[in-house]
């Protein structure tokens, strides 16, 4: 194994350990063999713990068993218990793991620590702090309704525009509010159209979906089906039959985008199946139309709100709206306006709940509108290796990141680099805007988040702030330990199988490994630490977590 410097090599194993093979390491910017063609060696058997020692390499252990008379030091007697987690329940696969000083980076634990494995949603450590350092945590995505004012009766003359930002939280209550805005305003009808860009996604719903009612008819004959008043997007073709009896629903329904002869977007829905009789299924209709979804929703919405709107829904590049408005007297103003959360709100929802989706959305958004281009998972990712190089010094020709999320069997980092990931996004190593905002986001032991229902005990409840990460042949943890608030310290565990892990056993074995890290602590810790408190949750109005753990992913290799 490469020794570091002021590390100690504890071999902390029986004979057959002894005499293992050392597992090969590198450099974290050596610019050797990228991790895609790197494949950890699966076999806890070649495990070695390497931990501080009062700046000197320590003895081996093993070899003074039996005839060492002074007590074993603090940092020896955590490299003794680890050692035994890796004998035992962590045998199986490899676990790279690395542990430090939060505030002066120095080297307390280290296993396998230089091997690049695939860390699963800790990708999601990278991906936030990177967007909020793109936008700051303040950052707040808006969507608008553009247009001329309106006359003395409330008449908007023209067109108006719904110009948004990709965002990708927005949702038809937002619209709601818009088409409120304009009451509020005094706007009582527009005799234009509701315009919207022709990007599939910066001025609609990234989750588009148009909320629809099938009611039943008369026994044997077909149910009736339609949309909310004012959407005039769908057309229905209906096959489904009403049955002569009361029962269960049993519908299907089948999407399909086309133009009518007038130019006009439609889409045509074929439900099929059964329908109880006097039976009354409301289901929303999810939609890739993201943008003619959102403009027939704010066009509903503006008609629920007794706005009379006479003209349809089209699409214009902006330019070519604002030129036409000008032409016409003067520039649109601004008649509405919807804000996001802010970024760190949004942050937050990603990291303590891992949702994947709104991960991969967010770096997307936050690069493409900081570089002034369409987002891309090819600009977040650029994004992504850029801040990796600028903060923690790894090139990006040694780890592999292909999502935001970390949902991918592809990614290779190490837990020497989660660790530097850490320290430099919760601001140990420099404090700077987001730091707070991204330590914030991370889940809490035994209160919020993918941590609520772990690390419950006394000694931890409160204290371990971390990501999680779950796929089949991956379990993850990385963050911050603040038991001694004079010496937080900073890890990541990472454990890889070559066959899926028993999920429950292999979690348990990291909180022991955790609660080790807690005791050597409080260990060495300059003064008493405080009683451990629960921290409130920073975690938005969410329902409770009955399932607090990450959900086993499976992600078919061709899609990575």
């Amino acid at each position: 194994m490469k020794r570091i410097t002021g590390f100690g090599l504890a071999l902390l194993a029986a004979a057959r350990f002894a005499s293992a093979e050392p597992i090969a390491t590198r450099s974290p910017t050596s610019g050797a063999t990228p991790p895609a063609a790197a494949k950890p060696r699966l076999d806890g058997a070649h495990a070695r713990v390497s931990f501080s020692q009062a700046g000197r390499l320590s003895e081996n252990i093993a070899s003074l068993r039996g005839r060492r008379a002074e007590p074993l030091s603090a940092e020896e007697v955590t490299a003794k218990q680890i050692e035994a987690l890796l004998r035992g329940p962590l045998r199986y696969g490899v676990t790279g793991i690395y542990v430090a000083d939060a505030r002066s980076g120095e080297a307390l634990f280290a296993v396998n620590a230089d091997d690049p494995l695939n860390p699963a949603s800790n990708v999601k450590m990278i991906s936030t702090a990177t967007a909020i350092e793109l936008m700051g945590p303040q950052f707040r995505y808006s969507t608008r309704v553009l247009g001329a004012e309106p006359d003395a009766a409330g008449t908007i003359h023209g067109d108006i525009y719904l110009l948004g930002t990709w965002d990708p939280t927005l949702e038809a209550g937002d619209l709601d509010q818009l088409a409120e805005q304009l009451v509020m305003r005094g706007v009582k009808a527009l005799d234009g159209n509701v315009v919207v860009g022709s990007d599939p996604q910066r001025d609609g719903l990234y989750h588009a979906s148009i909320p629809i009612e099938v009611r039943a008819g008369a026994p044997g004959e077909a149910p009736t089906a339609s949309a909310p008043p004012g959407v005039d997007l769908l057309a229905f073709d209906i096959t489904a039959k009403t049955a002569k009896t009361a029962q269960r629903p049993r519908l299907t329904y089948a999407a399909q985008s086309t133009t009518d002869a007038a130019g006009q977007l439609r889409v045509h829905v074929a439900i099929a199946g059964t329908i109880g009789k006097a039976g009354v299924v409301a289901y929303d209709l999810p939609m890739i139309e993201h943008t003619a979804a959102a403009a027939q929703l704010l066009r509903a919405a503006m008609r629920a709100h007794q706005i009379d709107v006479k003209g349809n829904v089209s699409s214009r590049e902006l330019g070519d709206f604002i030129g036409a408005a000008v032409t016409a007297g003067g520039l649109p103003a601004e008649l509405a306006r919807h804000d996001s959360a802010t970024l760190a709100e949004i942050v937050t929802k990603v990291n303590k709940w891992s949702i994947n989706w709104l991960a991969d959305r967010v770096i997307e958004t936050t690069a493409g509108l900081a570089h002034r281009q369409a987002p891309t998972m090819a600009g977040a990712l650029d994004a992504m290796y850029d801040w990796l190089d600028r903060h923690t010094h790894v090139a990006k020709a040694d780890v592999l990141v292909d999502s935001g999320s970390g949902l991918s069997y592809h990614t290779r980092i190490t837990a020497r680099e989660l660790v530097a990931v850490v320290r430099d996004a919760a601001g140990f190593t420099a404090p700077n805007a987001g730091s707070q905002a991204w330590l914030g986001s991370l889940s809490i032991g035994g209160t919020d988040g993918t941590l609520g229902r772990r690390f419950r005990t006394p000694n931890l409840r409160g204290l371990v702030h971390a990501k999680t990460g779950t796929l089949s042949t991956v379990i993850a943890l990385s963050g911050v330990l603040d038991v001694d608030p004079e010496r937080p310290l900073v890890f990541s565990i990472v454990t890889n199988g070559d066959r899926p892990l028993q999920k429950a056993y292999v979690r348990k074995a990291h909180e022991q490994l955790v609660g080790l890290l807690a005791a050597y602590a409080v260990r060495t810790a300059k003064i008493a630490p405080p009683a451990p408190v629960v921290v409130p949750s920073l975690a938005p109005n969410l329902p409770p977590a009955d399932d607090a753990e990450e959900p086993d992913v499976e992600v078919p290799e061709t899609n990575y």
